[in-house]
């Protein structure tokens, strides 16, 4: 069936995302994501309120337009009375460690975590660490929480001072790290964390404008607005994002999906399962095309991601055939009287 359709194949593809039939969230669909967000010490009033209003701002982005289950979203604030309808507990070193540990106890083989600290980091004699209420995080503390991850795409991001001594220790294998400086002795208050989260709350960061927004992006934004922000302001750059996710323990800071680091970051993607991409039935016909219909949607987020280190011609021709063969397996899913 493939080579009569090819003739007319982008056009139809068009006129499918337009009508509705393969919106861009369905056409990238994958496993559960599971976000900790953690808002430590502010110190003032000032940085209270900065700190809270980014996480809430990024809680309600991450369940509102990235489609993450609200039950899967967790936030440990300074104190949980500012917010008591949205701050599950405080965020003391024992709660911290605690919820990483239940999350990698219920996550799927195939499902992300992403875990995002909102505050001060600080660096001294007996080294750098996160500032919490209570004995405060250790990079050496993070590391060992997010070793429980196994197969599961796991993104920690850092957007507080000193994060960069977060760099190494936290690397590894499917793993990715994002900090707002390059060491820890970048100690003034950064900016990072407020563009980051802008990144994922609206439409500026989404580059090649597919819908959704990949870490990558979100970190090319962020890092792009500080730097304008910099400048703006007549001053000097105090704060050098990172973004590490090759597992070597060096960041980069001018990170790239085509080669070295960036790449897994390129298809780390925001978003839960949306209901209408993979919904339960207790049909085994509809069970195995909605299983087909996925593979079809992870291979076109692989595809995605290597764009950059593949000849033009041949990703356009590639994607095409993805998106027809997408199309095709959502005409089946309806003619078995499933939703596509």
């Amino acid at each position: 069936m493939m080579p009569a359709l090819r003739a007319g194949t982008m056009l139809s593809a068009a006129v499918l995302l337009s009508a509705g039939a393969l919106r861009p969230a369905e056409a990238y669909a994958q496993a559960r994501t599971h976000a900790v967000i953690v808002v430590g010490i502010g110190g003032t009033a000032e940085y209270r309120d900065a700190f809270h209003d980014q996480a809430m701002q990024l809680r309600n982005a991450l369940i509102e337009r990235h489609g993450v289950a609200e039950g899967d979203v967790t936030y440990l604030g300074e104190t949980v009375d500012v917010a008591p309808e949205a701050i599950q507990e405080r965020a003391t070193r024992d709660n911290v460690l605690a919820t990483l540990a239940g999350v990698a106890e219920r996550a799927a083989p195939d499902d992300r975590v992403l875990l995002i600290l909102f505050g001060h980091g600080t660096s001294g004699s007996s080294g750098a660490a996160f500032n919490l209420p209570g004995p405060d995080i250790t990079p050496a503390d993070v590391a060992t929480a997010l070793d429980a991850f196994g197969s599961q795409p796991v993104a920690l991001v850092h957007t507080g001072s000193g994060s960069g001594a977060f760099v190494a220790p936290a690397a590894g294998p499917n793993r990715i790290v994002i900090t707002a400086t390059r060491t820890e002795r970048e100690l003034n208050a950064t900016e990072f964390g407020a563009y980051f989260v802008d990144a994922l709350a609206a439409d500026g960061a989404d580059m090649d404008r597919d819908g959704g927004v990949s870490l990558l992006e979100a970190y090319t934004y962020a890092r792009q607005e500080v730097a304008r922000h910099y400048e703006s302001e007549n001053e000097i750059l105090t704060e050098n994002a990172l973004l590490e996710d090759d597992g070597d323990g060096e960041g980069t800071y001018e990170a790239s999906a085509d080669a070295g680091d960036g790449a897994l970051a390129a298809r780390f993607r925001l978003g839960g399962v949306a209901t209408a991409a993979v919904p339960q039935s207790d049909d085994p016909v509809l069970q195995r095309l909605y299983r087909e219909r996925t593979e079809i949607q992870r291979r076109v987020d692989e595809l995605r991601a290597v764009r950059g280190s593949i000849d033009e011609a041949r990703y356009l021709e590639d994607m095409e055939a993805l998106l027809v063969e997408l199309a095709l397996k959502n005409r089946e899913i309806r003619a078995a009287g499933g939703g596509a």
